[in-house]
């Protein structure tokens, strides 16, 4: 599988020229369609006769949020035309950005969009897009940091395993990228346990399963750890990641702020782009 659609979240941000940029060098290499969506915020539930009744004050509202979302676009045309994308699409969209995105999301191969800022939520970037994008969309989520690129997505990629239906839809989603990286490290925290043969040890079995896809893959068990997230970013660190792939697990808004969660603190804490799926 390659990909042949691509699905970049278009706004304002500082981080989305680069965010853009990424996703035209992905859309160059595979030679796929790449589609920039700017959402107004708009819900696509209120009448537009509601809003020509609203009076002038939310006309207006709304003439700056289409505003916004056109300049988007035009941020998105100039990265796209720098990068000499073959095929390209732009559309602004009356719509909640979180169910737009994932509406359009079911049409494309791969999202693409930038870490939130819990502290900074607006109309036009929601604090949980990506979680969102994760459980609504159907499709593989790359997550770029606030902090900006350049990204390297050829060198080293770091694949968090743990034999689960999350995580293997998150290495399928991701098989054209490990194959165009330098080499792929399968991560797992179960150096505590023993497997009576390479046969029933997960970890060896992904590393094969990679490796018959092009992938040169190796094993990186670690012991169980109480701060996974904390590892998993470390050992990117070490060696010199510049992708992370892993399964993403969904909560209840109320049960993640009581309990946390690995995909949360890493989608908090990221240091690197990280691919999630569910």
């Amino acid at each position: 599988m390659d990909y042949k659609t691509i699905l970049v979240h278009a706004d304002v941000d500082p981080g989305a020229p680069e965010r853009i940029r990424l996703a035209a060098r992905l859309a160059r290499a595979f030679d796929a369609h790449l589609v920039g969506s700017a959402l107004t915020g708009i819900s696509r539930f209120i009448p537009p006769q509601v809003i020509a009744e609203g009076g002038p004050a939310l006309a207006g509202c709304c003439a700056a949020m289409r505003r916004n979302a056109a300049e988007a676009l035009q941020g998105f045309a100039r990265v796209v035309g720098e990068e000499a994308v073959a095929s390209t699409e732009e559309r602004l969209i009356d719509d909640d950005v979180d169910g737009g995105m994932a509406l359009q999301a079911r049409y494309c191969d791969l999202v693409v969009v930038g870490q939130s800022d819990p502290g900074m939520p607006t109309a036009a970037r929601p604090s949980d897009l990506p979680e969102y994008l994760m459980l609504n969309g159907g499709r593989p989520v790359l997550v770029l940091p606030r902090a900006g690129g350049p990204y390297d997505l050829q060198g080293e990629a770091l694949v968090a395993w743990d034999g689960s239906v999350e995580a293997t839809r998150a290495v399928s989603g991701a098989l054209p990228l490990l194959r165009a990286a330098r080499g792929a490290t399968v991560l797992t925290f179960d150096g505590d346990q023993s497997w009576p043969s390479a046969a029933t040890d997960p970890c060896s079995l992904m590393v094969e399963y990679l490796r018959r896809q092009g992938v040169d893959a190796r094993m990186g068990r670690r012991p169980d750890a109480r701060r996974i997230a904390g590892e998993m970013l470390a050992e990117a660190a070490a060696t010199q990641a510049g992708l992370l792939v892993m399964g993403g697990y969904g909560h209840t808004r109320f049960r993640e702020l009581l309990l946390g969660g690995v995909t949360a603190d890493i989608l908090q804490a990221m240091t690197l782009p990280v691919l999630l799926a569910h």
